[in-house]
């Protein structure tokens, strides 16, 4: 279920991905799209080849399997560079953005899937098509910190994390009301990784010396873009596992 308004976001088919949300306007930092909303289901029965990917793991007991013939964030793509990423939020789980969003982005989140042992899914399934300067070709992710997903969910739902909300099949429902803005940072999230817009132009700034990791988030959070520091003759491309990419300009 989108949380914004319908006209800040266009749904799009594009070649080899499917359908995507685009924005249709900007969007600030922090944003909640919407609420990852479907049918409960029972973990243990999550069939890829079923089901897509359209599944979204939530509480101990059950996962969200969201509807391709209803609108709705499961359309939102993978993307190596997202700028959207998950909140756990009274046991829903929340999508925000993690920057500014310029009209014409396409929104897009890391599933972080991590590598399959099962035979009956293919590499290809997983092939990644973002287009991103970073992209790694697939969807895995081998800094994929499921544990550290565990404890924020976790701690997030409390008691609603082992709670099944209703029978598996029934339509899990929206909640009475939403925060308006979610602002989690590298102390709160399970990982944090920001890239700043490759369809804009940096943001110049004026430093002397290499600002520290958490300044460098904030920029980019707030700019939506990558940053240039001319004196230092670096541009950054964002922040992943906590180490900083750039290149020499």
């Amino acid at each position: 279920m989108f949380l914004i308004p319908a006209d800040w976001y266009t749904v799009k088919t594009l070649k080899k991905k499917g359908r995507g949300v685009f924005a249709a306007r900007d969007i600030e930092a922090g944003t909640i799209i919407g609420d990852y909303l479907g049918t409960l289901m029972d973990p243990k029965k999550e069939d890829e080849n079923k089901h897509g990917l359209y599944t979204m793991s939530a509480g101990d007991k059950y996962d969200i399997l969201g509807n391709p013939k209803i609108k709705g964030i499961h359309f939102i793509n993978h993307s190596c560079a997202n700028n959207c990423d998950a909140y756990p939020y009274k046991g829903h789980i929340l999508f925000f953005a993690l920057r500014k969003i310029f009209k014409g982005e396409e929104l897009s989140i890391n599933y972080w899937l991590s590598a399959t042992d099962d035979e009956d899914i293919t590499c290809v399934q997983h092939a990644c098509y973002c287009g991103s300067g970073i992209c790694k070709g697939t969807m895995h992710d081998p800094a994929v910190n499921a544990d550290g997903w565990e404890r924020l969910v976790k701690k997030e739902f409390g008691p609603l994390y082992k709670k099944l909300p209703d029978k598996y099949g029934r339509q899990f429902p929206p909640l009475a009301s939403y925060p308006n803005l979610i602002y989690p940072d590298r102390q709160t999230l399970y990982h944090y990784d920001i890239f700043g817009s490759e369809v804009k132009s940096p943001a110049t700034f004026p430093d002397s010396s290499l600002p520290k990791l958490i300044e460098l988030e904030k920029r980019i959070r707030a700019t939506g873009r990558q940053i240039a520091l001319p004196k230092l003759h670096l541009q950054i491309f964002g922040i992943q596992n906590s180490m900083m990419l750039a290149k020499r300009v």
